[in-house]
């Protein structure tokens, strides 16, 4: 029974970190969210297309699927410190505030921008 509660507890306490579904080697990782109806999808697809246009700032891009309503996360590699801070601030102009689930913009070296900072709206 007390292997039983362990494995119970261990898995609630593990399974918020594995929903991030964040890498510590994205210098930018772009996190979309859902409160119960979807990511924003327009966001992330004008975040794939500034990835796709941004060559030489961004290195490597991936995206990770980790939720049950298309949560993901894309992270990126950019090509200098000064890039990270690039496409930081262009990341979180191209959100704005969003039109549906939360977007969370973080970068390695700690900065952190929420679309929908108070929760649902």
């Amino acid at each position: 029974m007390k292997t039983l509660l362990a494995a119970a507890l261990a898995l609630t306490v593990l399974a918020p970190a594995a929903a991030q579904a964040t890498s510590p080697a994205c210098d930018v990782s772009v996190q979309f969210g859902s409160y119960a109806m979807g990511i924003d999808g327009r966001a992330f697809d004008r975040v794939q297309r500034y990835v796709a246009r941004h060559p030489r700032l961004i290195r490597t891009s991936s995206v990770t699927s980790w939720g049950r309503e298309g949560e993901k996360t894309v992270c990126l590699t950019t090509a200098s410190r000064r890039g990270m801070t690039t496409v930081f601030r262009d990341v979180r102009a191209l959100v704005g505030k969003g039109q549906r689930g939360p977007v969370e913009v973080r970068t390695l070296d700690g900065r952190v921008w929420n679309s929908h900072p108070g929760g649902p709206r």
